[in-house]
């Protein structure tokens, strides 16, 4: 009997032990969800949700007017990327940002992230948001490769296109090492996208104080949807899930050969702004603008102007001058009249 009762003694023992070790394990899993679930109650996501092949996509449209202007972001960026440029946009017509899959607030998807998928996703949310066709489509570095394909599978629904600091379908293999950098990058993401998972469903990074975000006093007012689109178990790397299909995103936009006979802008960075970069660096930005000027040929009505003190993120470095060029490009869809084609200002 005595022997019985150490046995069974021992037994609740350890099961205490193991179900207290589960507790540990499950409780930081268990708050990291919780957590996220109050800072998406807590900040409302503007604009509208809509299912698309099965997956729900997030658009925000504001302001009224034709033509429709459509914000395409950078890759690992989001529809905040256009804080600085939509709300004054919207004063003179219909403006709408959006996100693509595994991007701010739509849901991740498994299949392939490349140019025409995404294309072919942006076109059905649009269907579904009633955004009026033709519009002006405005891409952003890697946006400008979707820009590009959009317009190779539905060439008769633009009416003018911006490309700012846009990706050329030829940089992989013209900017030095670039394909190389690329390419370790990838493979990396497969290397450390096990870890990077793991800390997040085991909440462990928001233990430890990783999940916070610092925004300058001037982003106060959107600190709480960057804050809430922190540590989400669901959508971890998926702000990178872009990177394998660069490759074939760039071949696909290459297919383009021009936009037609519609206005074009091309905003660029500031050269100078890399002049104290490595010899490597200078020749990288010196094809690059090689790039940016090269576009022009994508539209007779085109013009190029030189962000002054702008880095690559353009629509944060410069929104003044975005929003005033925009303006011109939508004045020149309303009017037929393009004075500044031609033209590469430096502004």
């Amino acid at each position: 009997m005595a022997s019985h009762s150490k046995s069974s003694f021992f037994v609740r023992f350890w099961a205490q032990i193991v179900g207290l070790c589960i507790i540990l394990l499950l409780a930081p899993a268990l708050m990291n969800l919780a957590m996220v679930e109050w800072e998406h109650a807590r900040n409302p996501v503007p604009g509208a949700f809509y299912e698309v092949d099965g997956a729900q996509m997030h658009i925000n449209c504001t302001g009224s007017g034709s033509p429709t202007i459509v914000l395409e972001h950078a890759a690992t960026a989001s529809y905040l990327l256009w804080r600085k440029v939509q709300p004054e946009l919207s004063q003179i017509t219909r403006v709408c940002s959006y996100d693509r899959a595994g991007h701010g607030w739509s849901s991740t998807r498994e299949e392939p992230r490349d140019a025409k998928t995404i294309a072919h996703e942006l076109h059905s949310l649009l269907d579904q948001a009633g955004v009026k066709r033709p519009f002006i489509y405005v891409g952003h570095s890697a946006g400008g490769l979707y820009v590009r394909e959009y317009a190779k599978e539905f060439p008769d629904e633009l009416d003018g296109v911006a490309l700012l600091e846009a990706s050329s379908p030829q940089q992989i293999d013209e900017l030095p090492g670039w394909r190389k950098s690329w390419e370790e990058d990838t493979l990396e993401r497969r290397r450390t996208l096990w870890k990077d998972k793991l800390r997040q469903w085991s909440g462990w990074d928001r233990l430890f104080g990783h999940c916070q975000v610092k925004v300058s006093q001037q982003d106060r007012p959107y600190a709480g949807q960057y804050q809430a689109m922190q540590c989400r178990p669901s959508y971890v790397d998926a702000d990178d899930s872009e990177l394998p299909d660069f490759d074939t995103s760039s071949k696909q936009a290459a297919g383009l050969r021009e936009f037609g006979q519609i206005p074009l802008l091309i905003i660029s960075r500031d050269p100078s702004k890399d002049a104290s970069a490595s010899p490597n660096d200078i020749v990288s930005v010196q094809v690059w603008q090689q790039e940016q000027e090269n576009a022009k040929r994508l539209s007779p009505l085109s013009w190029r102007i030189i962000a002054k003190g702008s880095g690559h993120m353009v629509p944060l470095d410069r929104p003044d001058l975005v929003i005033s060029q925009l303006i011109s490009l939508v004045n020149d869809v309303r009017t037929g009249d393009s004075p500044n084609s031609g033209t590469t200002l430096t502004k």
